[in-house]
């Protein structure tokens, strides 16, 4: 007796599973079951959905001894582990209630009231289980164990409602095994299919954030230089080349700039955009998908692209155009396809973000680099004229000569277009001015430079000449007898040093310290931390001015420059 119903109700069993496994096909099962914090509304559709699988559980039991020999039991104590306790009591109350009713109208009316107290019981004590067990692996162990408990807690209800107790106990010692065995078996199945949603999401979702990279990485040198008609062709191929989509648009606010796959006329790069689908997606900023094209704007009626994902691109917070990923079949867009499609519209988007911010920071840094050079101008021109005013009484002869010198020296540097000189032109600069100095005191200054790097080494405008200028006016000139200030260029490690050296008076420590200092910039120091400041904005960190002094031995001010073979071409620009 006991195998033939473990086989009758075994044939039943296998009906409900090929149910299950339909439904495990649908979407919308797919994802109340994955999603892990579910709405109270997400709990009502579940409680009616697993207590509707009690309920076929119900209908599809044999009959016996006025009891009906059922796997009610995988569709409540399913619901309470997946979904937790409300999900689990409301599944039980739709099941127990639907089996207390069929009592009523003579079905099984031996166990009737005992099986509608005890199911809801059993799918809330499943629901608290489910709250622990949830997301561990194995869920199908504990899900035949917790069958095991639910038909334990349905028997002893049975012994305790049904009478005679005698009959009540007679068919619980026939029916216990067999009802025991066939639902655990069927938990455990059911779990084992429910385990494979959750591995196919996680596949799906693995595949689709791989591709989403592999793509982006592919794309990432042209978008980020942002939406042109040259980059957004590249884009487009590699996005076409390496996805499942037959044709892949990018557009801007106004016109189609690339077309990659199947295309009509309507398609062609330099078209404007028509589709009110499009201009939607550029207003909202919402990702949209079309399954069977019928835009009504569009005049080709025998286009074989049929369905659509339109994203838009934003660029700073603001929308500047779309992708477009064309499929040839129409209800052909699949989650994975979307999930890609939306993943690489945000890839894209904070590429194009990122692009706009370096541009920026760019133009921001060659806006301080101009900045500081049209301060620096002027502070050596008044200097200049200052030595040249004050031998125009003495040495006419002398301060013609220097005027000439000066207005040689300034026509270079207005003609200069380029942000980087080589060392041969700024040593130009620093050997003019020496020259006015040079008039003013005479024999007292001194000046040589030792460099083989002269058509080498590129640097900013006026660099060495403030370095110079600090030299003599604050080292030598306090010394009656003068000195000497010298330019030495040394290689080091690769990297060529740029080294100012006098031999003066020197400074202190904390001097030396408060002209690298950031701060108000007083008549002394504008020169020195303005080239410093440019060193630094223009070859980085590494480049910082560097001061070695010590009182009444001199000081010597270094810094580190690249090579001219280190610089890419665009650098002089």
């Amino acid at each position: 007796m006991i195998t033939s119903l473990i086989l009758e109700l075994g044939n039943r069993f296998a009906i409900l599973f090929v149910v299950v496994f339909l439904l495990t096909r649908l979407q919308v099962f797919k994802r109340l079951v994955v999603k892990k914090d579910i709405s109270f509304k997400d709990k009502v559709i579940l409680s009616v959905l697993f207590g509707c699988f009690g309920i076929m559980g119900t209908y599809l039991s044999v009959s016996y001894g006025g009891a009906l020999v059922n796997t009610r039991v995988i569709g409540v104590v399913a619901g309470g582990i997946l979904g937790g306790p409300v999900v689990g009591l409301g599944a039980g109350l739709i099941a127990g209630a639907h089996r207390g009713a069929l009592g009523l109208f003579g079905i099984g009316p031996f166990t009737a009231l005992a099986c509608a107290i005890s199911t809801p019981i059993e799918g809330y004590i499943s629901g608290l289980m489910g709250k622990y067990v949830r997301g561990r692996k194995k869920l199908w162990l504990y899900a035949v164990i917790m069958g095991a408990i639910a038909e334990a807690l349905r028997k002893f209800a049975v012994l305790i409602v049904s009478r005679p107790f005698e009959t009540a106990y007679e068919l619980i010692m026939t029916i216990w095994v067999p009802m025991t065995v066939i639902n655990c078996l069927g938990l455990a199945l059911f779990f084992l299919i429910i385990q494979s949603v959750f591995s196919e999401n996680e596949k799906m979702l693995a595949e689709q954030s791989h591709l989403s990279l592999k793509i982006a990485d592919k794309i990432l040198p042209y978008i980020k230089q942002g939406l042109s008609s040259s980059n957004s062709k590249e884009v487009v191929k590699i996005i076409h080349s390496m996805s499942d989509f037959d044709a892949v648009t990018i557009t801007d606010r106004k016109i189609i700039l690339a077309h990659a796959g199947l295309s009509t006329e309507r398609h062609k790069a330099g078209n404007e955009i028509v589709t009110s689908l499009t201009k939607e997606a550029l207003d909202t900023g919402k990702v949209s998908t079309i399954n069977d094209c019928t835009e009504h704007d569009c005049d080709y009626n025998n286009c074989s692209i049929k369905s659509a994902i339109i994203a838009p691109l934003v660029e700073d917070g603001h929308v500047i155009g779309t992708m477009k990923l064309y499929k040839s079949l129409p209800n052909s867009i699949t989650a994975i396809d979307l999930e890609l499609g939306n993943g690489l519209a945000k890839l894209m988007s904070t590429q194009l973000t990122l692009g706009k911010l370096e541009q920026n920071k760019s133009l921001l840094a060659r806006a301080e680099l101009n900045a500081l050079q049209s301060q620096i101008n002027p502070h050596f021109l008044f200097n200049s004229l200052t030595v040249i005013g004050s031998l125009c009484r003495t040495n006419n002869e002398k301060a013609r000569k220097l005027i000439l010198n000066l207005s040689d020296v300034f026509r270079k540097t207005l003609n200069v277009s380029k942000n980087l000189v080589t060392l041969l032109v700024e040593l130009e600069h620093v050997k003019a001015y020496v020259e006015i100095e040079k008039a003013r005191f005479g024999d007292k200054l001194e000046f040589k430079y030792e460099t083989k790097y002269n058509d080498e080494l590129l640097l900013p405008p006026l660099t060495l000449q403030p370095l110079v200028e600090n030299a003599i006016k604050h080292g030598l000139l306090p010394r009656d007898e003068g000195g000497l200030v010298s330019i030495t260029v040394e290689e080091c490690e690769g990297n060529l040093t740029i080294k100012v050296v006098d031999n003066g008076v020197g400074m202190s420590k904390e001097i030396a310290i408060k002209l690298l200092s950031e701060g108000e910039d007083d008549g002394d120091s504008i020169g020195f931390r303005n080239v410093n400041a440019r060193l630094i904005a223009t070859f980085g960190e590494a480049s910082r001015l560097k001061v070695f002094s010590e009182k009444n031995f001199g000081t010597t001010i270094s810094f580190i420059i690249p090579r001219l073979s280190e610089f890419k071409e665009g650098a002089l620009c």
